[in-house]
């Protein structure tokens, strides 16, 4: 899967496959840095961010990946 990018509330987020499985996503900007994934049923969660007090839109990121996932 190649790099691609979210525009939320006019904050662009860069988002690449970290990891196949599990299936993992790098999102980042110039100033966050944070890995996420879904859950089983289906939540998006955080497994790594840097650093600790940056917020993403988590959800919205989230549907977004699945959006661009169903487009292949």
């Amino acid at each position: 899967m190649e790099p691609f990018t979210v525009t939320i509330d006019e904050v662009n987020y860069q988002v690449s496959l970290h990891s196949a499985f599990p299936k993992l996503f790098d999102v980042f900007n110039q100033h966050i840095n944070y890995i996420i994934g879904k859950t089983d049923a289906g939540n998006w969660v955080y497994i790594k961010h840097e650093p600790v007090s940056a917020f993403i839109p988590i959800e919205q990121i989230g549907e977004a990946i699945d959006e661009h996932i169903a487009e292949y």
